[in-house]
C-alpha cells in the first residue's frame, strides 16, 4: 500500500481523534479533596459552571480568573465590580451572574435552575442547606477558613480543582511577600491597644478572643483588647473598655458609624485614650472580614 492511499485511510481517523479531545471536558487534576469541613468530595472534570454563595469565594474565584465560570454569587457578593454588572444584565444575557439568596436565605431552586457542576458554601458548622442541594444531585464545596494560612491553603485547594494551580501558587506566594513585608514594618513599633467596633447597638460588639478579625489587629502590629472576650459572644460592656483603655478604635461597623458618632457618645466614652487623642479610624469592613484575597490588604 503506497503513503499516499495509507494517509487517506488515516485521515478520517485521525481528524476523528482530534476532533473528540478538543471537545471533551478537561480533566481536573483533583480527584478526591476534602473541604474545610473534612468532606470528601471527587472531581473527575474540571467544573464549568459555578455558584459561590460567599462573597469571600466569589473574590477568590475571580482572583484566579475564574470569573467567566462563575453563574451565580449571593446577595451578598459585590466585588470585583464586574459580579454587579454582570448580575445587572437581563436574563438570558451572555456573562448573566444571577443572585441566589444568601447564606440565611438560599434559594434552592435559582441555583437548580443554573445546572451548576459545582456549588461552594461557606461555613464553620455544615450549613442546612447543603444536604438539600446535595439531595439534588449537585456536588456542594464548603470552605470555612479560619486563618491567613487557611485562606491561602483554600486558595490553592481551588487551584488544583479548577486546573489553575500555577496561578494559584503565584497568587498566594505574592500574598505572602506582601504580609511578611507588613509583619517587618510592624515588629519594629509598640503595639498600641485597639478595639474594633464590629457593631453598636443592643451591647458594644467586637471581634473576639481567636477571631478572625483579632488575628489581623495582632499582624497588624496591635494588640485587641477582643483577646479577653469570647468569639461566641462577643459584646463588651463600657466599663470593660475603659478599664482596657484603648489607644485606637476601628470603626468596622462604618460607614453607618462614623468617629463623630463615637465622641457624640460622651461619658465613660470621653475617658478613652482613643477619643482623646482623635485616633477613631473607618474600614472597610469586607476587607477585614472576608476570609479571601483582599486580606492582607486589610492588615
Amino acid at each position: 500500500m503506497n503513503f499516499k492511499k495509507l494517509l487517506g485511510l488515516m485521515l478520517p481517523i485521525i481528524l476523528l481523534v482530534v476532533s473528540i479531545t478538543a471537545c471533551a471536558t478537561p480533566v481536573a487534576v483533583a480527584g478526591d479533596i476534602n473541604d474545610d469541613l473534612g468532606r470528601t468530595l471527587t472531581f473527575d472534570t474540571v467544573p464549568e459552571k459555578i455558584v459561590s454563595l460567599a462573597p469571600s469565594n466569589t473574590e477568590i474565584l475571580f482572583a484566579l480568573g475564574l470569573g467567566d465560570n462563575v453563574v451565580g454569587v449571593s446577595d451578598f457578593c459585590n466585588y470585583p465590580e464586574e459580579v454587579n454588572t454582570r448580575s445587572a444584565l437581563e436574563d438570558g444575557a451572555d456573562g448573566k451572574i444571577a443572585r441566589v439568596g444568601n447564606a440565611f436565605a438560599v434559594n434552592i431552586e435559582a441555583i437548580t435552575a443554573l445546572e451548576p457542576d459545582l456549588v461552594i458554601a461557606f461555613g464553620y458548622n455544615l450549613p442546612a442547606y447543603v444536604e438539600q442541594l446535595e439531595g439534588l444531585g449537585l456536588t456542594v464545596m464548603v470552605l470555612g477558613p479560619e486563618s491567613i494560612d487557611d485562606i491561602m491553603a483554600d486558595i490553592e485547594l481551588v487551584g488544583t480543582i479548577m486546573d489553575v494551580t500555577k496561578t494559584a501558587e503565584e497568587l498566594t506566594a505574592q500574598l505572602r511577600a506582601d504580609l511578611a513585608t507588613i509583619t517587618a514594618k510592624t515588629a519594629l513599633v509598640s503595639r498600641p491597644t485597639v478595639f474594633c467596633e464590629t457593631g453598636y447597638g443592643g451591647g458594644i460588639w467586637t471581634t473576639g478572643s481567636g477571631s478572625f478579625v483579632s488575628n489581623l489587629i495582632m499582624l497588624a502590629g496591635g494588640t485587641d483588647v477582643g483577646v479577653g472576650v469570647s468569639k461566641n459572644n462577643p459584646n463588651v460592656s463600657l466599663e470593660y473598655l475603659v478599664a482596657a483603655d484603648s489607644e485606637m478604635i476601628i470603626l468596622a461597623d462604618a460607614p453607618w458609624v462614623t468617629a463623630s458618632d463615637v465622641k457624640a457618645r460622651g461619658g465613660a466614652w470621653d475617658n478613652l485614650a482613643a477619643v482623646q487623642n482623635d485616633k477613631i479610624y473607618d474600614i472597610d469592613a469586607d476587607i477585614i472580614s472576608r476570609n479571601g484575597p483582599r486580606v492582607v490588604e486589610g492588615i
